[in-house]
């Protein structure tokens, strides 16, 4: 008798953990480098090629396209650009800010181009020297589902941009946004380096 009540407390413990609903696991999504591109203008040893810049990126865009399938109009959509530039100083003809914006309204048509959420890490972070923070902030923020990265809330926009701009600032609604799939990073470096990724959610 005594073993036979052991054995039934045993078949009791077996079904209420059977019973128990499973433990929920947070739901991760992968996130995959879909396609770069490095080039150089040989312009000039600090300065920036707007020109070049512009259209390195028509045909990174035009590879997107052909390539995957993807098009602009999707792509501002339900991306986000990881900028390169901390920010503009007084001069636009020669502010890298200012060439990044110019190549953006180069290849994208007004409409898309206020969808596209502009994101720039270094306002929080600082200027790093050789590390890519946009690109790991890129990957957490695709990979988990979290927020864009948000731009300081008493950010100023610069008088000399002409085009309405889709800032991410803190606490505003784009940057709670939690539904970007693509990520469109630039870099540029001394020596007139240029480089663009494609960053997506799987």
């Amino acid at each position: 008798p005594a073993a036979a009540a052991a054995a039934d407390d045993d078949d009791e413990k077996k079904n209420a953990s059977s019973s128990a609903p499973p433990k929920k696991k947070k739901k991760k999504h992968a996130c995959r480098l879909v396609a770069t591109s490095v080039s150089n203008s040989a312009f000039h040893g600090a300065a920036m090629d707007r020109q070049h810049i512009a259209g390195e990126l028509g045909k990174f865009l035009e590879l997107l396209e052909r390539r995957h399938g993807l098009s602009r109009s999707a792509l501002a959509a339900s991306g986000m650009y990881l900028s390169h530039e901390t920010g503009t100083h007084a001069t636009p003809s020669s502010s890298c800010s200012f060439n990044e914006i110019f190549a953006l309204k180069q290849n994208f048509s007004a409409a898309d181009l206020s969808k596209l959420v502009l994101v720039n890490t270094k306002a929080l972070t600082g200027h790093p020297m050789g590390v890519g923070f946009e690109d790991a902030f890129a990957a957490f923020a695709l990979s988990y589902g979290e927020h864009v990265p948000p731009l300081p809330a008493d950010t100023v926009l610069d008088d000399h941009f002409d085009a309405p701009l889709n800032l991410p600032l803190l606490g505003s609604r784009q940057a709670r946004r939690t539904d970007i799939k693509y990520a469109l990073r630039f870099a540029a470096g001394f020596g007139s380096q240029v480089a663009f990724a494609l960053y997506a959610r799987a």
